[in-house]
């Protein structure tokens, strides 16, 4: 029963930011202006100008090192990974520390996406590319997101994009290790579903996790890790990279009652308390390989909660300023210094203290975060044997099994919620009564499926139980903004992408066409006959 805990970390471990060199490896045989022209192209690719690099590249000699080292590199940003890796299997290229990594990417690139399918969106500018035919249900929500997105971060941080914008879906972490060069053992350890390298979004499909993952805020996450590469040329630090996805992953969308829960200031006390903390310029070459989740989300609070406040006190444009100074080569402090008048250390002792001044809420104890709510295991043995009696038709019975919880706030996870209000269901249509009234027990489950400030999480079967509640009451705006958290946490889970269909209501949102299909061709076996 980590559940709601295992959405958190998903929300704070969503992303891997990077910091590739500028070609300083050349290959020793490379020629002076091709060296130069090679560097150029390396720069114009990071930037992600890509039209731009090929041109420069075109000025050199096509058979030198560097410029096949970049040639090569550059296949790999749009995309053609074939021809990346034919170019970078050339041996004095292939035989330099830097084109044996690139090739080792490429061939990862080949294998994944040897029999993929591509969704092309022209008149917006969006590729998707699809591992599994059976995600391409999630093109339209997809587009939707980066087109939102894309106008979000152009907006708040002055930033053009190229077109098109690229999104790889895979199937797996071993894909996704091998599409981006993320150790895959890194992943399993920090809960990364998604990568911004190599000029794409590498996404993690949503029906590789149980119940999903908040996956379009991923992606707005990921888009603003290229967009900062892309005004930066990739020299921005790490701290500012992952604090600007964390503050931007929520803006190209309405408010949601769960962008702040817990608060992130009070995650980076309680890091503060536990001696989890980092110096932000020492969270090492990326947060998805610290040690532990519990790392991983503290530094994420740490970034988010500074480059927020950054934003807040630095007047306006702050964050366009800094990307603007960075991309003129000044190193970190220097850029922090010409943009707002001082530099890391300044900032982190003025942030400090905010965050020591400011009061918390406590970490709900379902968050864990360094201890484990009262009686977890009986906790989860208790919901365990619900689920086993629903699955065999023994809906009062698991209700019975349910009510010996004595977990304090147990209700908070709303995966518990979401149990007791299907039970409830079944009981109350078992149940004798004239129909005139809601009995005690549908009164309980639509209780249980109300406020979501009464949840410590975002579920998306919980969503969607309180959608369907409310279409029946007639509360429409109700039941379609629920569909639509549903489907963003988890797609591809009948009950969120059917939206009560089975029941023969009339669907809410459009999302319960070809997503419902695919969710039920997905073939999930129903609670407790897993």
């Amino acid at each position: 029963m980590r559940h709601g805990r295992r959405l958190l970390v998903g929300l704070f471990v969503a992303a891997l930011s990077v910091s590739l060199s500028l070609g300083t490896e050349a290959p020793s045989r490379a020629s002076g202006a091709s060296l130069i022209h090679a560097m150029k192209a390396s720069e114009l690719t990071l930037g992600l100008d890509f039209a731009e690099a090929r041109a420069e590249l075109a000025l050199g000699d096509a058979d030198d090192p560097a410029i096949l080292l970049e040639s090569g590199r550059l296949a790999l940003y749009e995309g053609d990974c074939d021809t990346a890796l034919v170019t970078l299997a050339r041996t004095e290229v292939a035989k330099t520390e830097e084109g044996s990594a690139l090739g080792d990417i490429a061939r990862g690139c080949v294998r994944v996406t040897a029999a993929t399918v591509v969704d092309k969106d022209v008149a917006n500018a969006v590729e998707v590319r699809y591992q599994d035919e059976a995600d391409r249900a999630l093109t339209p929500l997809i587009v939707e997101t980066v087109v939102k997105a894309r106008d979000s971060l152009t907006r708040d941080l002055g930033v053009t994009w190229p077109k098109p914008t690229r999104i790889t879906v895979v199937r797996d972490l071993l894909s996704l290790s091998a599409m981006t060069g993320l150790p895959q053992r890194a992943a399993q350890t920090t809960g990364t579903v998604a990568v911004a390298k190599w000029g794409r979004v590498t996404l993690l499909s949503p029906r590789a996790s149980h119940h999903g993952y908040p996956w379009r805020d991923t992606v707005a996450h990921e888009l603003t890790h290229l967009s900062v590469t892309r005004a930066t040329v990739d020299r921005a630090p790490l701290w500012l990279q992952e604090g600007v996805a964390k503050r931007e992953e929520q803006r190209w969308r309405e408010p949601g009652p769960f962008d702040d829960r817990p608060q992130v200031d009070s995650i980076v006390s309680r890091g503060f308390e536990l001696k989890l903390d980092l110096p932000l310029d020492k969270l090492g070459p990326s947060i998805a390989m610290l040690p532990s989740a519990d790392a991983a989300m503290v530094a994420f609070a740490e970034v988010t909660s500074f480059v927020r406040y950054y934003a807040d006190t630095a007047g306006e444009n702050a964050l366009p300023k800094l990307l603007r100074e960075l991309r003129a080569k000044k190193s970190p402090d220097e850029a922090l210094r010409d943009a707002s008048g001082a530099d890391l250390k300044g900032w982190d002792v003025r942030w400090r203290a905010y965050v020591a001044g400011k009061p918390h809420e406590p970490l709900p104890p379902m968050f864990g975060l360094g201890e484990e709510p009262h009686d977890l295991r009986g906790l989860r043995e208790s919901v365990r044997l619900a689920e086993l009696l629903y699955g065999r038709e023994h809906a009062k019975e698991a209700l019975a099994e349910l009510d010996r919880i004595k977990t304090p706030n147990a209700l908070d996870d709303p995966s518990v919620r979401h149990l007791r209000a299907r039970l409830l269901e079944v009981v109350d249509r078992e149940g004798p009564h004239d129909g005139s009234t809601p009995s005690p027990q549908r009164k309980e489950a639509e209780l249980l499926s109300g406020d979501p400030k009464d949840v410590g999480s975002s579920y998306g079967p919980w969503w969607a139980i309180r959608g369907r509640f409310a279409r029946e009451r007639g509360e429409g705006k109700t039941a379609e903004g629920s569909f639509v958290e549903a489907v963003a946490d988890d797609p591809l889970d009948v009950e969120c992408a059917c939206e009560g269909l089975d029941s023969g209501s009339r669907p809410a949102n459009p999302a319960g066409g070809p997503l419902c299909e695919a969710a039920k061709a997905r073939g999930e076996p129903r609670i407790g006959q897993e």
